[in-house]
């Protein structure tokens, strides 16, 4: 007997095309039409990006099933003066933006996050105040416990409370850093944290250079301990080392054992050894990577097999491979793609398959998609999605 396959009647098919067409452009829904796997939100993961001076405002998105975002309804909530970085809870619950309110203060702003929308909503206090000017930079402990923002020449300390998210200064309220610190990460055990420290360094024509090698000294990487009990940064760091000049953004590969930081004005990328007993850091040989123009920030894969870093002079992100043996970088990018003019920031999805880039001077975000054998960065289709007006600064995804 011949085996035949049952077709489904006229009712059947119809209400099947409904509902695809229903889900095709709905968040949380894949390419092919069908709707998200069973437990995650409707349009997650959730990405926010910060409007600088002029909109101050937090954009908030969901993503489709290619990961290519929709804005939420409302777009956008009120933030502080000038956002610059964002944060999420490891959580998924709180989420917190660094504002420079002025030449003289800054803030920490916060918000409640609605897990199952993605929308925020303000706490009370909306703000908490920073020990200085903040640097733009916020760092979330892996537990949630505790928050970290560079400040002036100092780091302001939080603790977060576990019932409702909320900043309090921790005692003291800040610790000295060395030099001007700028970019921050917490280690992924919790035990460390690491902060660059630098200023710019720019030799004017016919100068011998002896002012940009006396600054070029500021140029560093500090390690902090971190109390298990409080969360509190040791008074002092136990180690600094040197590293490129105008070192920026740090990042830590998802193992703990290797660190990599974007020297802009060097054009360089410094990858460093990290002790997991000690914290501390020793250059990889060699040191340095050659940038792709004006390195600034930088993510490791959740895998940790590459390194994906945004170049502002250059417009572009790059990739790098990562040896699973030494965790040093591949000498060239492996794979590049431009991205919209003055790239400032990047975020990588939870679980690998896509990259955002904000950029400093258009209205615009570049969204990418990420291969999960090769790890290549590919434009998505649109390959920008509207974002601020006035430029946006920082991005963050939900875990």
């Amino acid at each position: 007997m011949r085996q035949t396959s049952a077709r489904p009647g006229a009712a059947v098919m119809f209400r099947a095309v409904l509902a695809v067409m229903a889900c095709g452009l709905a968040a949380g829904c894949t390419v092919a039409g069908a709707p998200a796997a069973a437990g995650s939100p409707v349009g997650a993961p959730f990405v926010y990006v910060t409007g600088k001076g002029g909109t101050n405002e937090i954009s908030q998105f969901a993503t489709l099933g290619s990961g290519a975002l929709r804005p939420l309804t409302p777009r956008d909530v009120a933030s502080g003066e000038f956002p610059y970085d964002v944060a999420v809870s490891p959580q998924g619950t709180s989420v917190y933006a660094v504002d420079d309110l002025s030449n003289t203060a800054g803030a920490v702003s916060q918000y409640t996050l609605n897990p199952a929308t993605g929308k925020l909503t303000p706490k009370s206090p909306k703000m908490v105040a920073t020990a200085g000017i903040p640097s733009g930079i916020i760092a979330i402990s892996p537990d949630g416990k505790n928050a970290y923002v560079p400040s002036g020449k100092a780091i302001s300390q939080y603790r977060i409370s576990p019932a409702t998210g909320k900043l309090t200064p921790l005692p003291p309220r800040m610790v000295a850093g060395a030099g001007s610190p700028i970019g921050i990460k917490v280690a992924p055990d919790g035990r460390y944290l690491y902060i660059t420290s630098g200023t710019q360094c720019l030799v004017p024509k016919g100068s011998k250079g002896s002012k940009c090698t006396a600054s070029a000294k500021a140029n560093t990487v500090s390690v902090f301990r971190i109390s298990p009990a409080t969360g509190a940064l040791s008074a002092k760091p136990v180690q600094t080392v040197a590293t490129g000049q105008n070192p920026q953004m740090i990042t830590i590969a998802p193992d703990g054992t290797s660190a990599y930081v974007t020297a802009t004005t060097g054009n360089t990328i410094w990858e460093y050894s990290i002790n997991p007993a000690t914290g501390r850091l020793t250059p990889k040989s060699p040191a340095m990577v050659a940038g792709g123009g004006g390195p600034h920030d930088l993510a490791v894969a959740p895998d940790g097999k590459s390194l994906y870093v945004v170049n502002v002079r250059g417009a572009t992100i790059t990739q790098y491979a990562i040896s699973p043996a030494t965790g040093a970088l591949s000498a060239r990018p492996v794979s590049t793609a431009r991205t919209v003019p003055a790239p400032e920031a990047i975020a990588l999805s939870p679980d690998g398959k896509n990259a955002y880039v904000t950029s400093e001077g258009e209205g615009a975000l570049s969204q990418f998609a990420i291969s999960p054998v090769t790890g290549k960065i590919t434009p998505l289709s649109p390959a920008t999605v509207t974002a601020p007006s006035h430029g946006s600064l920082g991005v963050a995804v939900t875990p």
